[in-house]
């Protein structure tokens, strides 16, 4: 199953890839992976970009995940293995080994996920397209708990130039928000986000604010492909987080907060942090506050 074909703009895209060889790290966060990890790791070894380090985080794993790794970084010598003296969790698991790869790019490839072989070679090409974009992503084929085939696709930042716009699409957290996680993004923009920031539940939707302290800094592009798969478990973290009330009120919060630390300038951040509260407070704003959020256009 693929997506629609690239645009004419495809073929200057790959010159321009050709031209810059930007050292990969592919961040393979990892706990109790063991039965299934195998495919992911594999499915980098197969990648068709031949400037790519393999980074592993096992997070104390109790199975047998640190003997498939260490067998596997046997035969891939370019693969290197972060041994957890405590469990991090998957947040700060991850925000370690962003901060120790060594590749200008960096994209996560979760133990439940694999990629196709030309995954990083196409993303690689439309980060060398646009100088402005600071994450590329394809489409994704997602397989769910009870057998079905699910195609996702994100689209609702084609286009967008203004990091407003980019992070009022991203403050309403629409449809797939999620999917450009799967993402290649410049290791330049982590140091300027400040990595993933959990909230006052904890690790719960924290991709979310990392996602929209991106898209403040710079463009994500879309490459129209299905050039990544999902594998829904029992175990995912995702299907297992309460999506209650006090949940996703710490989680806008935690929104406000990614607004409030980002470069954009006071009225710009002024303008977001008042769109996310509408969503978070509603009715219960003061009137003189509702009719300043009026008067800024929200």
């Amino acid at each position: 199953m693929t997506g629609p074909s690239p645009t004419s703009g495809a073929a200057p895209a790959r010159d321009a890839a050709t031209a810059w060889n930007p050292l990969v790290t592919a961040l393979v966060p990892t706990y109790n992976g063991a039965e299934f990890i195998q495919r992911t790791l594999d499915s980098l070894a197969a990648q068709t970009w031949p400037n790519l380090e393999i980074l592993i985080g096992d997070d104390r794993s109790t199975d047998d995940t640190l003997e498939v790794v260490r067998r596997f970084a046997d035969r891939h010598p370019r693969t290197r293995i972060v041994e957890r003296e405590r469990n991090l969790g998957w947040l700060g698991n991850s925000n370690d080994l962003m901060g120790r790869a060594a590749g200008e790019l960096q994209f996560f490839a979760f133990h439940d996920d694999i990629v196709a072989p030309t995954y990083v070679e196409r993303l690689v090409a439309a980060l060398a397209a646009n100088e402005g974009a600071v994450l590329a992503f394809t489409d994704m084929e997602v397989h769910e708990l009870d057998g079905r085939l699910e195609l996702h696709v994100f689209d609702e930042l084609e286009g967008l130039h203004s990091p407003v716009e980019r992070g009022r699409v991203m403050v309403r957290r629409p449809g797939f928000w999620w999917v450009p996680n799967r993402g290649l993004f410049r290791t330049t923009a982590f140091r300027q986000v400040g990595g993933i920031h959990p909230n006052e539940q904890g690790e719960y939707s924290a991709d979310w604010t990392w996602l929209l302290g991106l898209s403040l800094i710079g463009e994500f592009v879309r490459v129209p492909e299905v050039l990544c798969t999902k594998f829904y478990r029992s175990g995912s973290l995702s299907k297992t987080w309460p999506h209650d009330v006090d949940q996703v009120a710490a989680l806008r919060r935690s929104g406000v907060a990614e607004i409030r630390r980002s470069s954009l300038p006071a009225r710009q951040k002024t303008m977001l942090t008042g769109y996310l509260m509408r969503r978070i407070y509603g009715r219960r704003l003061p009137g003189p506050v509702k009719g300043a959020f009026r008067r800024l256009g929200l």
